[in-house]
């Protein structure tokens, strides 16, 4: 309960620490002494093992884009499935090797492991993620609305609000905006169209190329939404598999259907369950651009920023920090009076949850998004969403830097008799200058050079390893 992955954190992976240390605690004799003191080894070495394995995952990943770019979804789909077996590997050999060889020689390999590479791993994992946010800024139009770029930064970094905040924050300037710019606006304004009964109708009985059996293909898929997370762009692969089902029915276009898949496999990182929200928002854009509304790819990766910062934050604090944490505390108290409904109340819940609330928000993101994107007859109303979702998601952005972006000098030196840090004289300056200047750094790469991700993603892993070997990070 107290190492869950809240947001960019990797902690000690607790599954594989839970499973195993109960093994050793069984086979010295039932004593949970022994699986206790080996529960912290296991996990540290368990999650260097899955931070490999996210790694690997990125070359699947670009793997991926070269057959996006020729339009070959079911080659992409085999990639992303990849992920599988690299898991499947990933968790097998841990786990056999541990029992297999036992608790000592556990506490050996760990002991035994490099530093430097271990530690530079880390570093690159918290510098990773600046790659896929300057490829959102990249996509965004960041050369005009940086000024709100600089003002989620300002709220993230300086009054240290999380993303929810700054969200909402972002929320309420849109709509004082809107006010400012056409305050005699009535008839289009935001209000107006959402308390229209008549448009309400409308909306429900508006033309759709989806059906219900795409909505049920697209909730399964999401159940492999995490297959091939990576530190570059996360669950992009995974929100671009679960709607390749959607895009083939809308586009049968092939040029506007690549189009569509290169632009669902951007940066994408949100929890598996309120992301199906997400999904459902994504579904209905689409929709409605193929059906000849005035939606650019902008608004759709725009929207999906928008909303998944926020979606993310309740995702993890409801589902997983509350939700999760209620039933193992249950749970673990039966189990420990020996009482075999244990594991069933910790098990059964969770899973209900997560079948019912995947399903639930792909269905209503759906027919949340088709309703809005019906009501907004005007061509002025349409371009004030684009903003809007665009503020938002600029805004989102910015503060995700601050949460998922880790970069700091833990060096101290003398000079004349006092010890100075800087590390602390950079966050007197500004708050997440490091990994701000990374973003930016990143991004005027990827501008300029048409391979700058890939330069991107090699000058990470140098920075990590090399700089974690000569004692700068």
């Amino acid at each position: 309960m107290g190492v869950l992955p809240i947001g960019g954190s990797v902690p000690p992976n607790a599954q594989i620490a839970g499973i195993l240390s109960t093994v050793f605690a069984i086979t010295s004799g039932g004593n949970p002494e022994v699986g206790i003191a080996l529960a912290l080894p296991i996990g540290v070495l368990a999650q260097l093992m899955i931070m490999m394995a996210w790694n690997v995952n990125i070359i699947l990943v670009h793997g991926a884009d070269k057959y996006l770019l020729a339009g070959d979804y079911k080659k992409v789909e085999k990639t992303h499935l990849m992920g599988l077996l690299v898991f499947l590997v990933i968790f097998f050999v841990t786990t056999f090797l541990a029992v297999f060889f036992g608790s000592e020689w556990v506490n050996s390999l760990v002991t035994a492991m490099l530093d430097v590479l271990t530690d530079g791993l880390k570093v690159a994992s918290g510098i990773l993620p600046a790659v896929g946010m300057a490829m959102l800024l990249k996509m965004m139009n960041f050369k005009r609305y940086w000024p709100f770029f600089l003002i989620g930064f300002v709220f993230a970094a300086w009054l240290q609000l999380p993303v929810l905040a700054v969200s909402v924050a972002a929320v309420g300037i849109v709509f004082a905006l809107n006010a400012v710019m056409a305050p005699k606006a009535s008839s289009d304004g935001f209000d107006d169209e959402f308390e229209d009964d008549a448009e309400d109708e409308e909306a429900n009985e508006a033309p759709r190329l989806l059906d219900m059996k795409i909505l049920k293909k697209t909730f399964i898929r999401s159940f492999f939404f995490m297959t091939s997370i990576n530190y570059e762009r996360y669950e992009s692969l995974g929100f671009c598999y679960a709607m390749i089902p959607a895009l083939r029915v809308l586009y049968p276009d092939p040029e506007d259907f690549k189009a569509a898949m290169s632009r669902e496999n951007e940066f994408f990182n949100c929890h598996p369950y309120t992301g199906n929200a997400v999904l459902g928002v994504a579904l209905a854009l689409e929709e409605q651009k193929a059906l000849g509304k005035p939606i650019t790819e902008e608004v759709i990766s725009s929207t999906k920023t928008a909303l998944m910062g926020p979606l993310s934050s309740i995702g993890d604090s409801v589902f997983k920090a509350m939700f999760m944490s209620i039933f193992a505390a249950i749970g673990a108290s039966l189990a420990l009076e020996g009482n075999a409904l244990g594991p069933i109340v910790f098990i059964v819940p969770n899973v209900a949850l997560n079948i019912v609330s995947r399903w639930l928000f792909v269905r209503y993101g759906y027919e949340w998004g088709t309703k809005l994107v019906v009501r907004m007859k005007s061509s002025s109303l349409l371009d004030r969403f684009v903003e809007g979702a665009t503020i938002v998601g600029m805004m989102a952005v910015s503060a995700m830097i601050t949460s998922f972006v880790k970069l700091s000098i833990p060096l101290t030196f003398s000079f004349g008799g006092a010890e100075i840090a800087p590390q602390a004289i950079l966050d007197s300056l500004v708050p997440s200058m490091l990994p701000l200047l990374l973003v930016m750094g990143f991004y005027g790469i990827m501008v300029k050079n048409k391979k700058g991700m890939y330069l991107c993603i090699i000058l990470s892993f140098a920075l990590g390893i090399c700089g974690k070997a000569i004692g700068l990070f």
